[in-house]
C-alpha cells in the first residue's frame, strides 16, 4: 500500500480537524485517525495540539496527560512541552441535556468543567502562546460565568474570546437576566487582561457588561442575541450582527467636556458613543465608542461617568 507524503497527510488532518464537527463526530475522527499508522498519529497529534478542542471532562484529562508526557502517544509524537507551545487556539464545550425549571442551589458539574480547565491551565503554566479561546455553551445560563466566577483563572495571554450559546428548549424564567445589572455579591473580582476582541453568539444582550472586565477591549460583537420582550413576556432573538468598536482618546470636539480634578470628588470618566449604528461594509450594524479612560468594573454602577451621544455621521 503506497504511503502518502507527510505534507499531504498533515493537510488532510488539518482540514478534517478544523471542520465544523459535533463533539461526538470529533471524538470518532480522532479515534479512527490514531489507529491508521504512526504517520497519521503524528499528524493528528500536531493538529489537535495547535487547535485544541476540549470535548468533555475525560478529554480534558487526556489532554493534560499529553502535556505532561504521561501518554503512550509519545512513542509517535514530539516532546510534551512542544505540544503546549504550539497551541494557538482552544475550543471548550460545556453542555447540559436540558435546563432545570428552577435554579439549582448547587453548582452544576457540567459548567464546573470551565473553571477546572482554566485552573489547571494556570497551574501547569500551559499553552503560553494561546491567543484565541472559544467556549460553546449548550443549555447553560448566561449568568453562570458571573455567578460562579468562571474566569477567575482566565489565561492572561488570550486576545480573542468568543462565547457561543445554544438552547435546545424554551428557557425557564430564572435564566433570563435583568438587563445590565449584576446580582448582589456577583460583581466579578477578575478581569480578562489582554482580551481585545470579544464576540458573543446566541447569548442575552445583557452580556455586553463583559466589556467592563476587558480593559484593552477594541471590538465587541453580538450575533443572534437574545433579549426579554416585555410586551410578549417572552425571550426573543435578534439575528442581526451588532458590532461596537472602542477607541482610546476623545475626538477634539469633546475634549472641552473632560471633567477636571476636584478635591472633594473623583475624576469623572467620559464615554462618547454614536447614538445610532452605522451599517458597515460586511452588513454589521456598528457603534463607535471613544473613551477618555479605560473601562473598569466600577463603571457598571458608577454615577461619576458621563455619556455623550453623537450622530453616526459624526463618528463614522
Amino acid at each position: 500500500m503506497p504511503t502518502l507524503p507527510l505534507e499531504l497527510v498533515f493537510e488532510i488532518a488539518q482540514h478534517a480537524w478544523n471542520s465544523n464537527l459535533h463533539p461526538l463526530e470529533r471524538k470518532a475522527l480522532l479515534s479512527s485517525a490514531l489507529l491508521v499508522n504512526t504517520l497519521w498519529t503524528a499528524a493528528f497529534i500536531a493538529v489537535l495540539a495547535t487547535d485544541v478542542h476540549i470535548l468533555d471532562r475525560p478529554f480534558m484529562n487526556y489532554y493534560f496527560k499529553l502535556l505532561s508526557g504521561d501518554s503512550v502517544i509519545f512513542r509517535f509524537a514530539t516532546h510534551p512541552q512542544a505540544l503546549s507551545d504550539i497551541c494557538r487556539s482552544l475550543t471548550l464545550y460545556i453542555a447540559n441535556d436540558t435546563l432545570p425549571s428552577i435554579r439549582s442551589r448547587s453548582e452544576s458539574e457540567a459548567e464546573k468543567l470551565l473553571s477546572d480547565f482554566l485552573h489547571t491551565l494556570k497551574k501547569f503554566e500551559a499553552v503560553p502562546n494561546l491567543k484565541s479561546l472559544k467556549i460553546h455553551f449548550q443549555n447553560v445560563s448566561c449568568e453562570d460565568i458571573f455567578r460562579y466566577h468562571r474566569f477567575a483563572d482566565f489565561p492572561g495571554q488570550v486576545e480573542n474570546l468568543e462565547l457561543e450559546y445554544t438552547f435546545t428548549s424554551s428557557l425557564p424564567r430564572w435564566t433570563i437576566p435583568m438587563p445590565h445589572l449584576l446580582p448582589p455579591g456577583d460583581n466579578p473580582n477578575w478581569i480578562l487582561p489582554e482580551v481585545r476582541r470579544l464576540r458573543v453568539v446566541g447569548g442575552f444582550d445583557d452580556l455586553m457588561k463583559l466589556v467592563f472586565v476587558c480593559p484593552k477591549i477594541e471590538s465587541f460583537e453580538m450575533e443572534s442575541c437574545r433579549y426579554w420582550d416585555h410586551q410578549s413576556r417572552e425571550d426573543m432573538c435578534d439575528e442581526s450582527l451588532i458590532r461596537t468598536l472602542f477607541f482610546r482618546g476623545l475626538p477634539a470636539k469633546y475634549e472641552h467636556a473632560l471633567p477636571t480634578q476636584s478635591d472633594d470628588r473623583p475624576v469623572q470618566k467620559l464615554f462618547v458613543f454614536t447614538e445610532d449604528p452605522v451599517k458597515s461594509e460586511d452588513g454589521a450594524l456598528t457603534y463607535f465608542w471613544w473613551l477618555s479612560h479605560d473601562f473598569s468594573l466600577g463603571d457598571i454602577t458608577d454615577y461619576e461617568v458621563q455619556y455623550i451621544s453623537c450622530q453616526p455621521e459624526e463618528g463614522a
